[in-house]
């Protein structure tokens, strides 16, 4: 049938006890204690066990949501036997493949929800707005719902590019809620499990409109994670590869009251990435680390409209709008407008296509 595998919804309900639970029957020695309450977690579910050590399904793609409704939460705990995976969360020890990393997904906002509601409005679920999560981490750029000023709405598509560019350059496995990559909205509705309707299908008229440059932008970074061999590893990357940076290079600001965030990556396909993330709402420039020899260019950009938030091969007047920077990229600076994230490449200096002429001589 094709599948590849299944993920399992409120998993952690898996390893409970049954109220016929027997540990001699079933391991043949009391492996949890002489007496278990129904319901009590236990170390070695059997149904866990038996999946995970099946010959067939060992080898697909198991992935739990691990916890309850009834506050228990594994994430990082969950019986693994070393094949499972876990939507993110607190988590140690494990590799990256064991993390699904997610910005949204069906339970909360769509990812252009999360750019556009501070509050949920849940009114159409009938339960008088009492009914879904009121803690959303959501933030509606400045005003709340899909009536708003054109700086509001270029903001809000800035920050679904941020939060894209992030899922994708981070290491473990990348889940993309449906409809998201072309900004499908449910009004605000953080809980639709009860609408057989528009609210919840997939809307093939709303790809090809106005968000279809978002579109772009997913497909062009699903497509760069893809050839990047250091953003699908087994393993977590170690400072042979990988060096943080703040505004200055190699000094990071890790204290709280920090906007931003910077590293760079060694990769075997693309050479060395480097990747920022300007979350204040003030714009930067920032000093990028010096590769004598080479040269940093621009590749993606969230704060510029599109097509120039990923500059493709095929971009209209691509040089032109590289050149806009190579003032700052001689002097291995760029400047980050307020609420961006960029991806810069390293290529040899004589190389450059949009080697300045000054430089050049």
């Amino acid at each position: 049938m094709h599948v590849d595998g299944f993920r399992f919804d409120l998993a952690s309900i898996l390893t409970r006890s049954t109220s016929s639970w027997d540990a001699v029957n079933v391991y043949g020695n009391l492996t949890d204690g002489d007496v278990i309450t129904t319901g009590t977690p236990l170390t070695s579910p059997p149904l866990v066990d038996m999946i995970s050590n099946d010959p067939i399904l060992c080898g697909v793609k198991l992935i739990a949501e691990a916890w309850v409704c009834g506050g228990l939460y594994q994430v990082g705990m969950f019986p693994h036997w070393g094949i499972w995976s876990e939507w993110n969360g607190k988590k140690g020890g494990r590799k990256p493949w064991n993390s699904i990393n997610f910005v949204c997904a069906h339970d909360g906002f769509t990812l252009a929800d999360l750019v556009t509601y501070n509050n949920k409005h849940n009114l159409a679920n009938g339960e008088d707005n009492k009914d879904g999560e009121n803690h959303n981490n959501s933030w509606n750029c400045g005003e709340e719902g899909e009536f708003a000023s054109i700086f509001v709405k270029k903001l809000r598509k800035r920050q679904m590019r941020n939060f894209f560019l992030c899922l994708m350059v981070s290491q473990g496995v990348p889940m993309i809620y449906m409809g998201d990559e072309y900004g499908h909205t449910k009004g605000g509705n953080n809980n639709t499990y009860c609408h057989d309707n528009y609210i919840n299908y997939f809307r093939w008229d709303k790809k090809d409109e106005s968000l279809s440059d978002f579109l772009r932008l997913c497909c062009l970074m699903t497509k760069f994670r893809h050839q990047c061999e250091s953003l699908g590893l087994d393993g977590f990357l170690t400072a042979d590869r990988l060096q943080w940076h703040g505004h200055a290079p190699r000094i990071p600001d890790w204290f709280e009251t920090s906007r931003f965030v910077a590293f760079t990556l060694v990769d075997k396909v693309k050479g060395e990435l480097y990747v920022a993330f300007n979350a204040s709402h003030l714009p930067v420039t920032i000093t990028l680390p010096d590769r004598p020899a080479y040269r940093w260019q621009p590749l993606v950009d969230t704060g510029k409209p599109a097509p120039f938030d990923f500059l493709t091969d095929d971009v209209p007047e691509r040089e032109i709008a590289a050149k806009q920077h190579s003032h700052f990229l001689d002097a291995d600076q760029y400047p980050m407008l307020s609420y961006s994230s960029i991806i810069l490449l390293l290529s040899p200096a004589d190389d450059s296509l949009f080697h300045s002429t000054s430089r050049a001589r």
